[in-house]
């Protein structure tokens, strides 16, 4: 384990430092939420910042991994330096909104509320447009530092991660997660997905970490071609799609 954060910290020392303040943040607000007891839609109202912490941490530390297999230096440190001031800024904005005592996101009430919102939203989809930019430009490296199989799965897990991030912009235009109901009813532990309707952030959530489930598969299953790497990648694109069909349709996955 440290030779690999040894390894992130030397591709990306901006992104590497990102990953360590939120990790930092996460464990001060859980100390936090054991002492502010204040709810937003039936839970601690710094549960939703302690995941985008952990989240946003986890994202950080997933880059560099990845684009040490990009060849354009300068361009990776845009990226790098855009994806720490954008995961900084959304951050800051849930944070301080929790802090408040009000909802970061779909909140329209009042000024003040509309205009974070809708900046998190230009801050966020740019950066995923900025990754998905970077995901294309793995199509132009050639399987010569890594197997096929790594490289169709790194291509992959990034576009797919890109288009269910944008999946984002559904929940945006519906100015909710939940389909079927409001939002806040009973919740899986932890993840607050909803119980009794659908739930759009399950695919969010599963879309997004495409990012790292489709390329560990290559890693782990040991497979050289890139044939079974597409074919998984494949398969998890469309288990995600039904996921995402299944809340639409209001209903609950457990």
């Amino acid at each position: 384990m440290k030779s690999l954060l040894a390894r992130i910290k030397t591709i990306s020392p901006v992104l590497y430092y990102c990953a360590l303040a939120h990790l930092a943040l996460f464990m001060v607000m859980l100390i936090i939420a054991q002492f502010d007891h204040r709810q937003l839609m039936g839970i601690n109202l710094w549960t939703k910042p302690i995941k985008f912490a952990i989240s946003i941490a986890i994202y950080c530390l997933t880059w560099p991994l990845l684009l040490q297999y990009l060849p354009y230096e300068r361009l990776n440190n845009r990226f790098a330096n855009f994806t720490v001031f954008a995961m900084g800024f959304e951050m800051l904005a849930i944070a301080t909104q929790a802090a408040r005592g009000q909802l970061s996101h779909y909140n329209t009430s009042g000024a003040y509320n509309a205009l974070v919102f809708s900046a998190m939203g230009i801050v966020i989809v740019s950066q995923t447009l900025f990754a998905l930019y970077m995901g294309i430009k793995f199509f132009k490296v050639k399987a010569v530092q890594l197997t096929p199989a790594l490289l169709w799965a790194i291509r992959l897990g990034i576009i797919m991660a890109c288009i269910f991030a944008l999946e984002g912009g559904v929940m945006a235009s519906r100015l909710a997660h939940t389909v079927g109901a409001a939002d806040g009813g009973p919740g899986l532990p932890l993840f607050n997905w909803s119980r009794i309707a659908g739930d759009l952030r399950i695919a969010h959530f599963m879309g997004l970490h495409a990012l790292q489930i489709v390329p560990l598969f290559a890693v782990f299953s040991g497979v050289k071609s890139a044939r079974p790497a597409v074919v998984f990648a494949l398969i998890y694109f469309v288990l995600v799609s039904l996921l995402f069909y299944n809340a639409m349709l209001g209903r609950s996955l457990f």
